[in-house]
């Protein structure tokens, strides 16, 4: 299994936005980013969005990673094989 990493659960207003949407989010502000002239304070503010979106997902993932591995558990499922898999 991969090192544990220390991550903040996320926030529960933010739980309301699916994996999608957040992705989806993420794909409209850099699009809106990318071969327009922004002024600094947009683009700060947009770069800000799009951190917050990608550490959204990343801690998604992360929860829905570890969720996976403990239902695996549960149930058997979670061989060595898959343990050696999900430290590469």
């Amino acid at each position: 299994m991969k090192d544990k990493k220390t991550t903040t659960p996320i926030p529960q207003e933010e739980k309301k936005l699916t994996y999608l949407e957040a992705v989806k989010d993420l794909g409209r502000i850099i699009n809106s980013m990318e071969g327009s002239e922004l002024n600094m304070d947009d683009l700060s503010a947009k770069v800000h969005a799009a951190t917050q979106r990608l550490e959204y997902c990343q801690k998604a993932l992360h929860e829905i990673e570890e969720n996976v591995i403990e239902m695996m558990k549960a149930n058997a499922l979670y061989t060595p094989e898959i343990e050696r898999l999900m430290k590469k």
